[in-house]
């Protein structure tokens, strides 16, 4: 695996986070000599002692972030293998195989992209639901419009080269804007899931979140509607 995928994970103050994803990544199978990359915004709490305590467990290389898409972009600059995943730094996993089976499908599928689908690992029941929507939602227009979440975007690193990699003029669905310029026929979603909790949709609020993603879903072709948009990742 260590010569398949480098792993890269942009963070900002993620003290309550980090641990428990460097925990899920121990766990995985074969990615015990995997680079995994983090890009760290300036953190100010106790996320990057909580990740010298992991370095030596897992091998991790610290580098300086920014936004959201400037510190995967950062990280991927320094990946040399031939496929690349971004996690976000608040992702758990439920299956130990997850990373391998999807590295697997990529690889052996000849695909430029892959995703898993999202589940709630929180206790809010509204979040389970519209994760499962989403996740519905998703495997239902996957043949027509690409769209692998930037908490888990598995992709070829010489299309994500070639697609100028995460555009950094919009501070929000730069994951979307990236992922529907893949070709449908190299995408898949693999029968795994990733989890998060329900700490976006308490940012906004849940009727919010519906209203944002909505907006966003209508919107999917006009570029400029996404340039405006103020809802930043880390705000």
């Amino acid at each position: 695996m260590k010569d398949l995928i480098t792993i890269i994970i942009p963070c900002k103050n993620e003290e309550q986070y980090i641990g428990r994803l460097l925990t899920d990544l121990l766990i995985q199978r074969e990615l015990e000599d995997v680079l995994i990359i983090i890009a760290d915004a300036n953190s100010t709490d106790n996320t990057l002692e909580i990740i010298k305590f992991y370095q030596q467990l897992l091998n991790i290389e610290v580098i300086e972030g920014g936004s959201v898409s400037v510190g995967r972009n950062n990280g991927a600059l320094l990946a040399t293998t031939p496929y690349i995943l971004f996690l976000d730094a608040d992702v758990r996993f439920f299956n130990h195989n997850a990373i391998r089976d999807a590295v697997n499908h990529i690889h052996h599928k000849s695909l430029d992209l892959v995703t898993l689908s999202p589940k709630n690992y929180g206790t809010d029941w509204r979040a389970s639901l519209l994760f499962k929507g989403f996740g519905y939602f998703n495997k239902l227009f996957t043949k027509f419009t690409p769209f692998a979440i930037g908490a888990f975007f598995l992709t070829r690193r010489s299309k994500f080269v070639e697609l100028d990699m995460f555009p950094n003029k919009y501070h929000t669905s730069e994951d979307y804007i990236l992922s529907v310029q893949y070709n449908p026929k190299k995408f898949a979603i693999v029968n795994h899931y990733f989890g998060q909790d329900e700490r976006r949709f308490n940012k906004l609020g849940y009727w919010g979140m519906l209203k944002y993603m909505t907006i966003n879903f209508f919107n999917r072709n006009n570029l400029r509607h996404f340039e405006k948009t103020n809802v930043k990742y880390w705000d």
